[in-house]
């Protein structure tokens, strides 16, 4: 059986590859060190991505982060990929919206 806090609080599906908000977004915060971004674009998706973690941080959740253990998974991957593919495609060049849906692999989450 499953417990309502095992799915995600976005799409309420399971979540299976339980990955804090948090460190996927420092996973992304380190890949955009190197597309040379002007540092006001970096400031403005630096804020988005600090906005994502704190809305997600204020849903309890009893599922632990595979990378860092704390109890703050409640979304599931897909949701917070493409809240992060919104960010950065509102706030850089399509190029750079590429190649993260590239490098990220995004094709698995997409609809």
């Amino acid at each position: 059986m499953v417990k309502v806090i095992d799915l995600c609080t976005s799409c309420v599906q399971v979540i299976t590859n339980p990955l804090c908000p948090h460190c996927f977004s420092n996973h992304v915060r380190a890949w955009l060190r190197d597309k040379n971004l002007p540092k006001e674009k970096m400031r403005e998706i630096e804020k988005s991505l600090k906005k994502l973690v704190f809305e997600a941080d204020s849903t309890p959740s009893d599922l632990k982060c595979v990378i860092c253990g704390a109890n703050k998974v409640n979304l599931c991957l897909y949701c917070v990929t493409n809240k992060v593919h919104r960010i950065l495609e509102k706030d850089t060049a399509k190029k750079v919206t590429k190649e993260f849906d590239e490098d990220f692999n995004t094709q698995i989450w997409r609809i």
